[in-house]
Order: structure tokens, then C-alpha cells, then sequence
């Protein structure tokens, strides 16, 4: 069942995801990495403005955000997603979004010791203008 396209839908998706095997999880992984719009569209019930607005994405932008989540969920990582709620007369008004994209990588070592590995952190923001 597809989902809807907002923090709880990509919460879902996500939980599915991380519940797989290491093998059947990568199969998800390389398709999103591989066909993201295809991935996207077999996921979520996306309304008609949130599927055009996915097909103006910028492609090397989504392939980013697209390959910063497949490794996260390779890791077994989840990553942080928020979407807003449009107020009505955002809606109204087809207000624009912005997309937010952040992948921190964070390492730390003790003296004498090796370094830890390092802990990628990926996070989307989608946010409405006034």
C-alpha cells in the first residue's frame, strides 16, 4: 500500500525498509539509488502538484538526496525527514518549497585508541514560503 507523502508515510517506509534482510534492503537501496522518481512513485500516493514538483527537481540534486538515504538505510541508519503542513493559504497561494538537504558526518577518537567509525547523520526539511 502506498503511503502518503509526509513524516509519518517516510517514517513508515523507512521502518519496512530497516525490517528486511541485509540483501533484500540492498535491492531497495540500489533501485532508490538507481531510479529515485520511479522509487518515489511506487512508495507514496503523491498528489498531482507533489509529482510535478518531484519531476522539476533539479536530477543531480534528488540522485544526492536519493544516495544520502540508500546509505543511510544500508547502515541500518535512519535518517531525519520533516515535512511541514501547508497552512490553506499556502495552498491557496501554491506557495513554494524549500528542500532542505543536510549529510553530516561526525568521527571522534580517544587518545591511544583507534578512531571510531564515523556516524553519518542525513537529514530532509521541506518547508513552505510565505
Amino acid at each position: 500500500m502506498k503511503q502518503n507523502f509526509d513524516s509519518v508515510g517516510i517514517s513508515h517506509i523507512e521502518t519496512q525498509i530497516l525490517s528486511l534482510t541485509p540483501s533484500g534492503r540492498r535491492i531497495e537501496t540500489d533501485y532508490l539509488r538507481a531510479q529515485p522518481l520511479q522509487w518515489i512513485h511506487e512508495q507514496f500516493d503523491l498528489t498531482d502538484r507533489q509529482s510535478e514538483q518531484l519531476q522539476s527537481m533539479d536530477s543531480l540534486y534528488l540522485q544526492r538526496i536519493a544516495a544520502g538515504v540508500a546509505d543511510s538505510w544500508d547502515r541500518g541508519r535512519l535518517i531525519t525527514f520533516y515535512k511541514e503542513e501547508p497552512t490553506v493559504r499556502q495552498v491557496a497561494d501554491k506557495s513554494p518549497k524549500d528542500i532542505i538537504f543536510s549529510r553530516q558526518s561526525t568521527q571522534s577518537q580517544t587518545f591511544g585508541q583507534e578512531p571510531d567509525e564515523a556516524l553519518e547523520q542525513v537529514a530532509i526539511w521541506i518547508r513552505y514560503r510565505l
